[in-house]
This record gives structure tokens, C-alpha cells and sequence, in this order.
């Protein structure tokens, strides 16, 4: 099996798509790793792009070490593994917590990255979302491992796509993903969220990025609290930011619109791979 070895753990990789187009590194969240992207990963190879999905340091089959997780500590997992890799340049695609992992590793790592997009995800969390996390983080201590997949599904999937066919087996679906999960790397996922500021790096961008927010989003709006950092004041911040938003839904773009994600995800790394 494909493994590397990166900053002292072992990294699970795979590769899929056509051997010759662009590479695009995908970021999973906190509760769906490397399996955030099972509902557009067709739809992006069908557009020519080669995918390269792993596990990061805590879930799945990579090392799980006993240790404090960081955003920016998963983004330089991703650097080692680019170049362990022998990659010179790649897409970036990170989604909810890998979205913030994408920010923190396109502004370190400016001469790996070509363009990337951040999706339902922010650079700092407000009040309410420390606390939303600081509750996860509890949740996890205390409540059943399925009633907990079932809470975090009913704030990140809107309740209209829930009743409709598409949705019927969201919730039996979520369950199955996020119980493949170390409770203790939930927990350290919810935590590197609440401390995160991302934002002297937002500052330092220096290549182009996508940012793809639900309007209606609970988890990571695009607008936050004043304490917050979120993609509407993220894109006045640096000139290399733009913000696409899905108006309808809230945090499950690439569950429910996929197709959408699709179209606009692979418009923007076409747009930017011209240029290369």
C-alpha cells in the first residue's frame, strides 16, 4: 500500500485519474478526511485533473501519534508529502477544516502551490463557532458515537435536501464516515479549530484562491462575528482572494450541489493552470 513518510509519521496516499493531469491535493474536514470528496471525485477527473487524496496525520490508515494537532501542522504534512512525492506544483482543493488547512499551506508554501480553493471554510472562528466546537469537543467525551454524527448532520446538511431522495441515506451515510474516526483526533480537530487565526497568513497570500461558501452555512459562514475572520472580509483583506457563494444551501456544497461544485472548482484551477 502507498504510504511516505512525512515529518515523522507515515502518510497514506492514493492517486487516481489520468497519470498526466494536473495534480490537485485534496484537504478533508475534521469528521470526513480524505472521503469529504467521494461525491465530486468523478466529476474532477472527468475534467482531466489527477487526484491525490491521503490521510492525514490522525486518521485512517496514517499515524495517529499522541500529540497536539494544529492547522498549520497538517499543512506542512501536506508540503512533506508533495515533496516526498517529487511534485514540483499542485492544485489545491481543501473542504471545512482541510479549507483551512488549504490557507495555511498555500501562504507557507507559495512555490508548491498553483492555485487553490478553500471551501466552506474560514481563517479565524468567531464566538459562536469557538463555542460550537468547544460543545463538539465535549460531545465526543460524553455522547454515543452515532448520536454525535447525527448532530453534526443536522448542522451541516440542510433539511431540505434531508427529505428529498438524494438525501434519503444522509444520515446512515455520515454515520459510517465519521465512526471510522479516532475520538481523540476529533477532539484535537475541534481544538486547533478554536485556537486557529489564520490571519496574518490570509495576509500573505500570494497565490490565487477560491473561496466557495454555502450563504446559509452554520458551521463557517461566509460573514462571522466582529471576533471572526470569515471569506466576505477575508477577500478585502488580499487582492489574490475571490469568494464564490452557493446561495441555497448551507455547509454541504459537495453534497448537496456537487455538480455546481464541480463546474465552478474546475473553471477556476483551468483559469489558473493557463498561465502556469
Amino acid at each position: 500500500m502507498p504510504f511516505v513518510e512525512a515529518n515523522g509519521v507515515n502518510l497514506f496516499y492514493e492517486f487516481t485519474g489520468p497519470e498526466d493531469g494536473p495534480v490537485v491535493i485534496q484537504f478533508g474536514g475534521g469528521l470526513f478526511g480524505r472521503h469529504n470528496f467521494g461525491m465530486v471525485n468523478d466529476g474532477m477527473r472527468a475534467k482531466g485533473f489527477r487526484l491525490l487524496a491521503f490521510d492525514a496525520r490522525g486518521y485512517g490508515q496514517s499515524s495517529c501519534p499522541r500529540e497536539e494537532y494544529t492547522i498549520e501542522g497538517w499543512a506542512d504534512d501536506g508540503a512533506a508529502l508533495v515533496r516526498a512525492l517529487g511534485l514540483k506544483k499542485v492544485l489545491v482543493h481543501g473542504t471545512s477544516m482541510g479549507g483551512m488547512i488549504s490557507i495555511a499551506f498555500t501562504a507557507k508554501y507559495p512555490e508548491l502551490t498553483i492555485a487553490t480553493c478553500c471551501d466552506v471554510a474560514f481563517a479565524k472562528p468567531d464566538l459562536y463557532r469557538r463555542t460550537a466546537f468547544r460543545i463538539w469537543r465535549r460531545m465526543t467525551e460524553s455522547m454515543a458515537w452515532d448520536d454525535f454524527s447525527d448532530h453534526v448532520t443536522t448542522q451541516a446538511v440542510g433539511a431540505k435536501f434531508m427529505e428529498s431522495p438524494e438525501g434519503a441515506d444522509c444520515f446512515e451515510m455520515i454515520r459510517s464516515i465519521v465512526m471510522l474516526n479516532d475520538p481523540y483526533t476529533v477532539r484535537q480537530a475541534c481544538l486547533a479549530m478554536e485556537n486557529m487565526d489564520l490571519t496574518p497568513l490570509v495576509k500573505k497570500l500570494k497565490r490565487p484562491m477560491l473561496m466557495t461558501n454555502g450563504t446559509h452555512d452554520v458551521l463557517s459562514p461566509p460573514e462571522m462575528g466582529p471576533s471572526g475572520l470569515a471569506a466576505r472580509k477575508m477577500v478585502k483583506l488580499n487582492k489574490h482572494i475571490s469568494l464564490v457563494e452557493f446561495p441555497d444551501i448551507g455547509h454541504a456544497d459537495l453534497l448537496e450541489c456537487p455538480q455546481d461544485a464541480i463546474r465552478i472548482v474546475s473553471a477556476f484551477f483551468k483559469s489558473h493552470l493557463k498561465g502556469k
